[in-house]
């Protein structure tokens, strides 16, 4: 089985955008996407980000307009964990330093924190990945005595 994936790499992190399958029990299964970070040394936490595919076309959307326009945005979620309200923010980010520009996708979660520095057509090829994955990763999954009674005969 072939599955969708692209991962990007810099000198010492990466970050892989993948399908991911939602799963809560008692409840059907659904399409979204995850954008997991990690650094190459070994032992390092990975930090993944796991959005509806809506978010994934507004992240391509994000990603577009930093290209043009530089700036940062940024993507937020928050959840109740065991130790409290976890936060974890996604940023996308066109910048200039020692002049030289560059691009960059991050991700911060308390004290952790990665950031991806890549090419611009990585960049630009990322966002038009999840853009596509918007689409396929719109899915719930049915039942078939759901599909029945939900049937026109």
């Amino acid at each position: 089985m072939k599955v969708p994936k692209f991962t990007m790499y810099a000198r010492s992190t990466g970050m892989e955008i993948a399908p991911y399958e939602k799963r809560q029990e008692g409840k059907p299964r659904e399409g979204r996407i995850s954008l997991r970070f990690f650094r190459m040394e070994g032992g390092s936490p990975q930090l993944r980000f796991v959005v509806e595919p809506w978010e994934g076309f507004e992240l391509s959307r994000i990603i577009e307009s930093v290209s043009q326009e530089g700036g940062k945005q940024s993507l937020t979620h928050r959840y109740e964990g065991s130790g409290g309200e976890i936060v974890t923010k996604l940023s996308v980010e066109r910048f200039e330093r020692n002049g030289k520009e560059g691009q960059a996708l991050g991700i911060q979660r308390g004290d952790d924190a990665i950031n991806v520095p890549v090419a611009l057509g990585q960049f630009l090829y990322a966002g038009e990945f999840l853009r596509r994955l918007s689409v396929t990763e719109a899915w719930v999954e049915q039942y078939e005595d759901e599909r029945e009674g939900n049937s026109a005969d």
